[in-house]
């Protein structure tokens, strides 16, 4: 599962479908349920490891763990520092995902931006017929 499906489905969203493409920036697109409605929300993972906000926000390392119990498996549940960070984690990750489901995108918008990206990039026709499909 991506990490950006995961903040989506943190922060209260069913992902009736999900994927990640390997055009120009990374894009991603996930078709979901929210507060009712059903809708398109998209966004980048970049094309460096620089670029990507899931990892701008999180890092590589979820630090879910203290520096105790982080390469030692799962955190004893008396772990008090391990159960602060896991809180935070959740607690951020649900707003990292709150920040995507501000706005649905129409998939006519989608399907428009695509479609004129696919000139000069050559994974966009993945996305159209992602799209297609959902």
């Amino acid at each position: 599962m991506s990490d950006y499906q995961t903040a989506l489905e943190a922060a209260g969203a069913k992902v009736l479908a999900y994927e990640s493409f390997g055009s120009y920036q990374g894009d991603w697109l996930a078709l979901v349920e929210y507060n009712g409605k059903t809708g398109y929300v998209s966004g980048s993972y970049g094309s460096c490891s620089g670029c990507d906000s899931f990892q701008a926000e999180f890092g590589y390392d979820s630090e879910q763990q203290c520096d105790e119990h982080r390469y030692m498996g799962p955190s004893p549940a008396d772990c008090q520092d391990c159960t602060s960070l896991k809180l935070d984690y959740d607690r951020r990750l649900k707003a990292f995902g709150e920040g995507y489901l501000d706005i649905f995108e129409s998939k006519d918008n989608l399907v428009k931006k695509f479609t004129e990206n696919s000139k000069w990039d050559m994974d966009a026709q993945e996305v159209l017929d992602w799209l297609a499909k959902n």
